[in-house]
Order: structure tokens, then sequence, then C-alpha cells
């Protein structure tokens, strides 16, 4: 009886129902004067038109047009006030301007830096450094293969923090993890060390009280909660801070899939056990992390009056000749940076592609550039969960898989449980390992954080990870897809043409 009065009263239900009642009155207006007001079917039949000549000439992804067109055309009067009213969920555009701005920012600071290239994979960096990512040399990395190396490496480095610690994370969790990473914060606030941590309100709406942020403030960490969750039309909900980036000192920096919480150390288990990956660099590549931080931290805060300089640490050089990029996507800049990484990847392999998915909703582009991949004789290994923690988001990836599967993509379900690791290895010599899920909120809508990088002995690390992985999961053939009844069927088309929207 409590967990359900606590959900009735959790912000996040809240904002759902009211989010329900203003579509609900949508629909009640719309079908109360539709039926006897033939001048607002008319217009709208007008506007539908109108619309839908507009959407196809723009440039969106073809699944986004898609789904407008057809839902305007099925439901002419609703569907027209239904797509004006959902494209409110945009920034503002102040919001919009002053987010360009600290892009700007960072973007004239990158440009100080020399890059530096290796000939073989000079495309793909050659792309993230005109897109003032630049690439770097000297730094090297961990890869860290499990939440509970994860955490062990952060502990250590927390500990060692002298100047300053920032951290952002889409969710974090009132948990044992928080609480050994928390107890090192507080000990290392009262030494003098800096502490930023930045978190999205609605990823951890259900994992912190609403005060948390000031809670922590209390203590003497500066704290931002992202795009707050607030009570008007425009809920802006897809408009979300989904990177994890923590870095310390500017000497190392840790990114992958992990958040906060229990079930990333197994500690908690919900969906069986919960697989994940992530990387700690060391080394000049950590300003770009840094920077990309304080991009994001400066855009929450409004404020464009942050000394970076001071920010820019350096240490004796760490001597190695891999290339590492970190990089980041904001919506507003229409660049896509981690979906053409991903292309880029896919697209140049030769012998092998390794790819690791917590959800499989693929645009027409990297699902056929990964079919033809298949086709073409490269071996293309793609692990997804086998236990779901979003069912109509499994629905669609599975749907999706069989796609694959028909190709000759091979594709399999982590037995033990749930797969959370977002990375993409190309013949075991090139990487991105990050934030970015391959789906269509982390490829278009999200703020997202990832790296690229070929040193190949964390590469060899990461194969070893993956080939792992690999025997504790099966196969899906195309047997498996004809168990599915008519309803299941039917339900799986519907969502998978809504599947921007998942």
């Amino acid at each position: 009886m409590r967990r359900f009065i606590n959900l009735l009263t959790n912000r996040l239900t809240i904002i759902g129902l009211i989010l329900l009642l203003q579509i609900g009155i949508l629909w009640w207006f719309v079908y109360e004067f539709a039926a006897t007001w033939y001048y607002l079917h008319f217009v709208s039949m007008i506007l539908g038109v109108i619309l839908s000549l507009y959407i196809i000439t723009t440039d969106e992804n073809p699944m986004f047009k898609l789904m407008w067109v057809v839902f305007m055309i099925v439901l002419p009067v609703f569907g027209v006030l239904f797509y004006l009213y959902a494209k409110t969920e945009r920034l503002s555009i102040s919001s919009s301007s002053t987010m360009r701005r600290m892009q700007k920012v960072r973007e004239n600071e990158m440009r100080k830096i020399e890059p530096v290239f290796d000939t073989k994979y000079l495309k793909q960096q050659k792309y993230l450094t005109n897109l003032n990512f630049p690439s770097f040399k000297n730094t090297s990395s961990i890869f860290l293969g499990s939440g509970e190396e994860k955490q062990t490496e952060l502990l250590r480095q927390l500990k060692q923090a002298k100047n300053f610690i920032f951290m952002e994370y889409f969710i974090i969790t009132i948990s044992k993890m928080w609480d050994e990473i928390l107890q090192v914060l507080i000990e290392k606030q009262k030494q003098g060390v800096e502490i930023r941590i930045m978190y999205d309100d609605f990823g951890s709406a259900t994992k912190l009280p609403f005060y948390y942020h000031k809670k922590l403030t209390k203590m003497g960490f500066k704290v931002v909660r992202f795009n707050p969750m607030k009570l008007h039309v425009n809920f802006a909900m897809n408009f979300r801070d989904h990177r994890k980036i923590v870095v310390i000192d500017n000497k190392v920096a840790f990114t992958g899939g992990f958040n906060i919480g229990d079930e990333y150390t197994n500690k908690k288990k919900v969906f069986g056990h919960w697989n994940d990956a992530g990387i700690m660099i060391e080394g000049e590549a950590v300003w770009s992390m840094t920077m990309l931080f304080l991009e994001n931290w400066s855009f929450s805060k409004k404020d464009d009056k942050t000394d970076f300089s001071k920010y820019n640490i350096k240490y004796p050089p760490i001597i190695n000749d891999a290339i590492y990029i970190p990089f980041g996507d904001i919506p507003v800049d229409n660049n896509l940076t981690a979906k053409n990484i991903y292309l880029h990847l896919i697209n140049d392999a030769q012998h092998t592609i390794y790819i690791t998915a917590p959800y499989l909703i693929l645009d027409n582009e990297i699902a056929t550039a990964l079919k033809l991949a298949a086709q073409s004789g490269v071996d293309v290994h793609i692990i997804m969960p086998s236990i779901p923690d979003k069912r109509f988001v499994y629905m669609v990836s599975k749907s999706y898989a069989e796609e694959l599967v028909h190709s000759g993509v091979k594709v399999y379900k982590y037995k033990p449980g749930f797969i959370h690791s977002k990375m993409i290895i190309c013949d075991k010599e090139a990487a991105m390992i990050g934030s970015s899920n391959l789906d269509f909120r982390s490829l278009y809508m999200h703020l997202e954080n990832n790296l690229w990088l070929n040193d190949t002995k964390t590469i060899s690390n990461m194969v070893n990870y993956y080939e792992y992985t690999l025997k504790e999961s099966e196969r899906i053939t195309i047997k498996d897809f004809t168990k599915r009844n008519i309803i299941y069927r039917v339900v799986q088309a519907v969502l998978k043409g809504f599947s921007p929207l998942l």
C-alpha cells in the first residue's frame, strides 16, 4: 500500500497524469466540436495537407515524417492539433540560443588544440575534428567491464582528488553505491576540493527526493538539476541529459553506460544480472571531457563567465600514440554525431562488428548499413537483453532484430539478464563507447557523450569482454519469430510505427 501511495504522489506520476489530462482535453475539444462544426473539420483538413507537405520537406528522419503524416491521415483533426501541441516540446528560443552560445565557447577552446591523426581511420577522426572534437594522443585508458569494477576504480580516483570533481549523470539513486561515493565527496569537500554534481531531473525523479538538490547544496556542493520538471504546458520531456561523465582534476575521466544505483553493481537485482561497461581515460584527452561538462553546466546555470582555463590543469605527458576523441551530442545543432560515428564504423568495417545494445530501435540508415555489412561478408554481432526493463520498447527491439536476422546479422540475447553497455567495436581495432543507445531518443533528442578510440590494448580488453558476454548469450534464429500470435504481431507493428517516440 505504501509503495502505491508513493507511486501516486511521485512527481513523475503527477506530471504524467497532467500531460494525459492535457491530451484528453485536446481530444474532447476536437470530437465535441468536429461533428457539429464543419469549418473546424475543413480547416483541419487543409492544415493537415499543408503540415504534411511541410513535414515531407523538413530535414528530419524519414521515420519521424512517416509517423506524423500517417497520424494526420488517420486522425485528421486531432492529428493536426496534436502535432502542433507536441512540437511545443522543444526548447524555447532563448534556451536554444544559450545552448548554442555555450557550445561555441567550448568549440573556441577546442580549436586551440592541434589535432593528431592516424591514417587508417582518417575519415572518422577528421569528421569529429571538423565538429570541434579534436583528436588526442598521449592518453591511456582502462576498460571497465562491470559496475563493480567501475565503482572500485571510481572510489580510488575520487580519494586522490586535489582540485575538483565534476559528476554528470542521467540517474542518481539513493543507494549503497551512492552512499559510498557521497562519503568520499563529503570528505573531499572538507579538504577544499570543488565539487559539482549535475543530474537529470526527469531521469532521477523516482530515485531522489524532490528537494535533494538543496540537501546537497547545504553540504557545500554545487548542484544542478538539468531541465527541472515544472507544471506547465511545455514539459520538454524529450530534452534530457543522458550523459554519464566524471572528471577529476582534469587528470582522469570516466564514461560509459553506468548511472548511480545498486542495480549497476548487482547489489540489487531488478532484471537479472546487470551487465554494463565503461572506460576511464587519463591524459590529454581528459580536457575535452572537462569542457563537455563545463559547457552543459554553463548552459544549465545560464552562466557564460566561467574561467575555463583554471580547470585546464597540466600533467607530465603520458606517451601513447593511440588516438582518443571524446565527443558529445546536443539536440539543437542537428549534427547527430553519435549516429554518424555508428555509420562510419559500420560502413568502414571489413571483418567484424561487435555491438551491445540495451535498446535496438534503429532508424533506416543504421538498419540499412548493418544489413549491407552482413550481406557484404562482414561478421556482424549484436547482443541485446533477454530480460527487458521496458516491455513495449523490448517488443519493438525484437521487431528490428527480426529484420536484421533475415539479412544475416547475428543477434543474441544475454541470457543472465539485462545488458546496458553501449559500445561498438570495428575489426577489433577501432571502437566507440559511452552513453548513446541505438534508439531515436539517444541519437536525436538527448544530450549524450561518447569516446572514439583505437588503442589496441584497451580494445583487446573490450573484445575479450564482448566475446565472454557472447558465450553467455543465446543466438536468435528466424524460427524464434514464428512463435508469436497474431495479436502480439499487430501490437508490435503498431508500436514499431511509433518507435521514434519510444
